[in-house]
């Protein structure tokens, strides 16, 4: 395929990512979290081992999601990807038939491993088959299926899919099959754009690439990019519903109706930023003006009631949605970084985000403690997420936008004499 070309079979691969993402994660992930009450009640566990049954899938992601992008570096996207799909399919299986803590601790683990294998693969794979003009829009598509599932699986997994399934575990065994299924889909459809992105020849070459990861200043950036506003959704979405119950005398079921309205919104968000970034060829202004769109929903929103509270709601996941998708689609675009190594480029944006979604919450509830009832440092925390972000990318990230010259990725011989030569 040529590099600028979109043909039938890039559509078949987006189709694989889109289902793989949507079922494996934005459902498998999301489907527990409505149930964690009746597995407490169930294995009669507190809400420390709750707390902690939930933590081992941000911790097994953490640990495994460079190990993924050096491995699909290694083997390739088809390998690696189909590897990452077969362990969520048994971490999520698993989970349905632990019988006691202990077994659910091990199965929530793993599923996070798995989730830190498989993720790198789904930017990469689109990288392959898609030209940088359509590359935004393809990964926002993927991110708001995956956005929608997930906020389905918060909406219906107690309500409609447990009853019809017969209980929590029947829910994660169906999606462990359904997982399996997509993950032979994964083996059997995907292949490789060999012209373009050839796997590693060895061990010494994979270690040698993410050197060259190591020291590219964009890689880093935008990783600190990824720490800050994905801490910034974790800590908004375990707080913000707390902030309406304690200043208004709502009820979670009130405070969870209007968090939604963020939720749905941002499905949209992720779509219409990414593609937009692609219609006018730059990435920076769309990153730019989503900090600026978030940062300042952030800082207003605990100021409001009604319509404007609505209003506020659904601009500010303009915010995220619009940034996460591009996070994953300009390691691919990046002077420094060729392609054979962006696997672990997007391992260590995964990584950093998932360290975000750890450290965030616990500093952000730090101060709703130190400054309730007054929540503004909070909100004001948040904002600075956005403020950093946004003088990280305009200083210190290049623009890599089809406007931009055409980036030279570094040839088979180059690479051959940097890992060499380092």
């Amino acid at each position: 395929m040529e590099d600028n070309k979109v043909v039938g079979y890039s559509w078949v691969v987006f189709t694989v990512v889109f289902f793989a993402q949507s079922i494996a994660i934005g459902f498998g992930l999301n489907c527990i979290p409505p149930f964690l009450t009746t597995i407490a009640r169930e294995m009669n566990l507190t809400s420390t081992q709750v707390g902690m049954a939930w933590g081992m899938i941000g911790l097994g992601a953490l640990l495994f999601s460079i190990v993924g992008g050096l491995i699909s570096d290694r083997i390739g996207v088809r390998w690696t990807g189909f590897l990452g799909m077969l362990l969520i399919a048994v971490g999520s299986t698993m989970r349905g038939l632990a019988r006691d803590y202990h077994q659910f601790l091990a199965a929530m683990f793993l599923f996070g491993v798995a989730i830190g294998l498989a993720r790198p693969n789904f930017p990469r794979a689109l990288s392959q088959w898609f030209p940088r003009n359509r590359l935004g829009m393809v990964n926002g598509l993927s991110s708001g299926g995956m956005a929608l599932c997930a906020a389905l699986s918060m909406a219906i997994s107690v309500s409609i899919l447990g009853p019809l399934a017969g209980g929590w575990r029947n829910v994660t065994i169906i999606l462990g099959s359904l997982t399996f299924v997509l993950a032979i889909a994964w083996f059997v459809i995907i292949r490789e754009r060999i012209s373009g992105d050839r796997p590693a020849s060895d061990l010494t070459a994979v270690l040698k690439g993410f050197g060259l990861v190591l020291r590219s200043r964009p890689v880093w950036i935008l990783s600190i990019v990824a720490f800050l506003l994905f801490g910034h959704s974790g800590a908004w979405s375990s707080h913000f519903p707390g902030f309406f119950e304690r200043k208004y005398g709502m009820t979670n079921t009130m405070a969870g109706h209007i968090v939604s309205i963020t939720l749905f919104s941002g499905i949209f968000a992720a779509i219409f930023g990414p593609t937009l970034s692609d219609r006018i060829g730059s990435r920076k202004p769309a990153i730019l003006l989503a900090c600026v769109a978030g940062g300042l929903c952030n800082m207003l929103q605990g100021s409001f009631l009604g319509t404007p509270l609505t209003i506020i709601l659904l601009i500010m996941p303009f915010g995220v949605g619009t940034i996460a998708p591009l996070l994953l689609t300009v390691p691919f675009e990046l002077k420094d970084v060729p392609r054979s190594v962006a696997g672990a480029a997007i391992g260590m944006i995964l990584t950093f985000q998932n360290i975000g979604t750890f450290v965030y919450p616990i500093f952000s509830g730090k101060l709703i403690d130190l400054f309730t009832p007054n929540y503004y440092p909070f909100f004001g925390a948040q904002m600075m997420a956005f403020a950093l972000s946004f003088l990280l990318i305009w200083r210190l990230v290049p623009e890599t936008g089809v406007k931009t010259p055409r980036i030279p990725q570094i040839s088979r011989m180059q690479f051959q004499k940097i890992r060499d030569h380092p």
